[in-house]
């Protein structure tokens, strides 16, 4: 069997098309790495091989395999992205890209017009299929937001296009419950088990008037959000001081050294 790709035939032996490239049927993880580590490297890997064990896809990806791949791609310091499905592993790196000025200007966020179903098989899961999340992003960036809030079909809060999203209320922190549609992030889990934090059903008018909005991934860390749509929000200082402890947990792996 031989393969054309980009004008050039392939021995299948080299390339494996699989459900992976056809159906996005696979799953992916993006890890920050600091000096030739991947933070929370071992609950990246935990959810990507849970992502395959309920994908049905027998394979196993260890921790060593990723140290490997960090040395091979010279990736001292960014982003590593892998891309699991049925034939194909494939590592990927790219350039840390958030500036200073984005944390000190924070983020505006646009109404996704996708809701999340929470009964889909992909919101559970970091899957490859990803096309609601980038079309969603690109158009917010077009209009000039930084990212797309989505709500889920019964109008309840559940994440961003590319990262989980908590309210402060009360000098309470709270995160959508994840029943309701969304991914479990790795620094969500960590602001779980650093915080008290409640997971609750969000609803739009919540969040726009609740004391302060951040949202989290493992690129950025923590982001505090201004403005959703055309509306700004309120700024509330247990942000900062969340924000502060993770850079802390960055400093201790040698960021900036």
């Amino acid at each position: 069997m031989k393969v054309l790709i980009n004008n050039e035939i392939l021995n299948v032996e080299t390339i494996h098309p699989d459900r992976g490239y056809f159906y996005g049927y696979g799953v992916f993880e993006t890890i920050r790495v600091i000096h030739g580590r991947g933070m929370f490297l071992d609950n990246h890997i935990s959810r990507l091989n849970s992502g395959l064990k309920y994908l049905g896809i027998s394979k196993v990806l260890n921790v060593n395999e990723v140290l490997v791949a960090i040395d091979a791609l010279s990736c001292n310091n960014g982003v590593l992205k892998i891309n699991v499905s049925e034939e194909n592993t494939v590592f990927t790196t790219r350039p840390l890209t958030y500036s200073q000025k984005q944390y000190e200007e924070g983020y505006k966020l646009i109404l996704s017009r996708v809701k999340r179903n929470p009964t889909s098989h992909t919101v559970g899961i970091k899957s490859m299929n990803y096309l609601d999340n980038i079309f969603e992003l690109e158009r917010a960036k077009k209009q000039g937001f930084n990212d797309a809030l989505f709500l889920n079909i019964h109008d309840d809060v559940c994440e961003t296009a590319i990262a989980n999203i908590f309210i402060i209320e009360n000098n309470k922190i709270i995160t959508p419950d994840a029943s309701l549609g969304l991914l479990k992030g790795i620094v969500r889990q960590w602001i779980m088990d650093a915080y008290p934090v409640t997971e609750e059903r969000i609803t739009l008018n919540r969040l726009l008037t609740s004391d302060g909005v951040f949202v989290t991934n493992s690129v950025m860390g923590i982001m505090k959000v201004l403005i959703i749509d055309e509306v700004a929000l309120n700024q509330h200082k247990i942000i900062q001081q969340i924000s502060n402890r993770y850079e802390k947990v960055l400093d201790s792996m040698g960021r900036g050294l």
